[in-house]
């Protein structure tokens, strides 16, 4: 599978399958003033985020931005 080693050994050096990710996520459902607040944090990081993507996005749009 394409892409299946892409990541190299630190102690030998040989290509390694990859691992798929951990994820831990919390999940908390607010109502009212407090779903308002939490609405325009979200919007606002994301918003950020994007900004800074827009930014640092390199010429030819194929490297990762981070």
């Amino acid at each position: 599978m394409a892409g299946e080693y892409e990541r190299r050994d630190d102690a030998t050096g040989r290509l390694a399958p990859d691992e798929p990710p951990e994820l831990v996520a919390e999940i908390r459902t607010v109502e009212g003033i407090e779903a308002q607040r939490l609405a325009a944090e979200q919007a606002r990081v994301l918003w950020e985020v994007t900004q800074w993507q827009a930014r640092n996005k390199s010429a030819h749009g194929l490297d990762d931005a981070a």
